[in-house]
């Protein structure tokens, strides 16, 4: 059940519980649910949704059929109560359903859950997969001001091939906000802080390449590598990504480097394994790309998590993640902790990346700032 909006409870042992310290007592007993509800700690919880890889939950269920026909009288009784100008916003929807009905739905559910528990187990990417669904959850649960209208970022995190967020129907398309509509998405508190890895991938692949990570611009990096000065920075990260994504291309220098072939170590029968345990079925021709773009994606991803940790508790929040930044809502007497969640965010598993660091009063009128 919704335990941070409007709903407030659980259903355990085939019953509802809705009083706090029964409640704290029974999620200490219980390990595992469906999906991350805000408000619970979860580190020590397993999420059966993710171990499912994001399965529907009646592929589970020992009747199916019934399950469905639930779902579907639920449906029609949220349409009937939105047809009655019942404001759902305000009001827990699971109030307006007939117990008899709420009690079935939710003890086929826990069937479900207890048929997944004892015919699956956790892979070696579950860790990752635990992060990214907590942290979009609680984006999710989150809202956005967008030209005065409430709107709400739902991701998927089995949404793509290698990993990387993609947004679910009915979400706010963040991910392809246009830029000359990206004033009007102003924060809830006062200004919005973005944190955004410098040339992420490049950076990936230099770990993979058991290289150092330099401690300042990596393309005036690869400048360096080219010995061009002439280049402009434009002209190198051309010159660079031409070369990484061409399978046939070569450069003496940027070889001396950077190894194309360093996902050979994680490439086995068609299937390229992670850092993070993903193990993703692919071409051998695209193996290394999905390599440094599954792992950079993950990095963002765990780092964000850690975030959201640090922020817990405070007013400031993780607003949404966009490619390879996090943007944070930031209240103005908080602002202190911004240079130690750069910090934070910076450092990864592959090294210490350096990132840019940018705030403005609305995500439209972000400046780089020094910190």
């Amino acid at each position: 059940m919704d335990i941070r909006n409007n709903c407030f409870g659980i259903f355990y042992q085939n019953d509802f519980i809705f009083e706090k310290t029964k409640i704290e007592n029974a999620t200490k007993e219980c390990t595992s649910s469906w999906t991350h509800s805000p408000g619970l700690n979860d580190e020590e919880r397993t999420f059966l949704f993710v171990v499912s890889k994001g399965e529907d939950i009646s592929n589970y269920m020992d009747d199916s059929d019934e399950y469905l026909a639930l779902c579907k009288t639920l449906e029609a009784q949220k349409k009937a109560a939105i047809s009655a100008k019942i404001n759902l916003t305000d009001t827990c929807f699971f109030d307006i359903i007939p117990y008899k009905q709420l009690k079935k739905w939710f003890a086929h559910r826990a069937t479900a859950l207890k048929n997944i528990l004892s015919t699956m187990e956790k892979t070696e990417d579950y860790d990752i997969l635990h992060k990214c669904h907590v942290l979009t959850t609680e984006i999710a649960h989150e809202t956005l001001n967008y030209g005065g209208s409430t709107k709400r970022v739902k991701y998927d995190i089995f949404g793509s091939a290698t990993g990387r967020m993609t947004t679910k129907k009915g979400s706010f398309p963040i991910l392809n906000l246009k830029k000359d509509d990206r004033a009007n998405l102003k924060p809830k508190n006062d200004l919005y802080v973005e944190l955004d890895f410098n040339g992420a991938e490049i950076r990936t692949l230099l770990w993979f390449s058991g290289k150092e990570q330099p401690n300042y611009d990596i393309h005036e990096f690869n400048k360096q590598v080219f010995a061009k000065n002439e280049l402009s920075r434009q002209d190198v990260k051309e010159k660079f990504f031409a070369w990484l994504y061409n399978p046939n291309a070569t450069d003496q220098k940027l070889q001396s480097i950077y190894n194309k072939q360093a996902y050979e170590k994680h490439y086995k029968n068609g299937v390229v394994t992670t850092p993070f345990g993903r193990m993703l079925e692919v071409d051998e021709k695209k193996a290394l790309n999905y390599l440094i773009q599954s792992t950079t994606s993950d990095l963002v991803m765990e780092n964000c998590y850690k975030i959201m940790k640090k922020l817990k508790d405070k007013k400031s929040f993780v607003a949404f993640t966009l490619h390879d930044s996090v943007v944070l809502d930031f209240d103005r007497s908080e602002v202190s902790l911004v240079p130690e969640i750069k910090k934070i965010f910076e450092t990864t598993r592959c090294g210490s990346f350096v990132s840019n660091c940018s705030a403005g009063l609305n995500f439209g009128a972000l400046k780089e700032i020094k910190i």
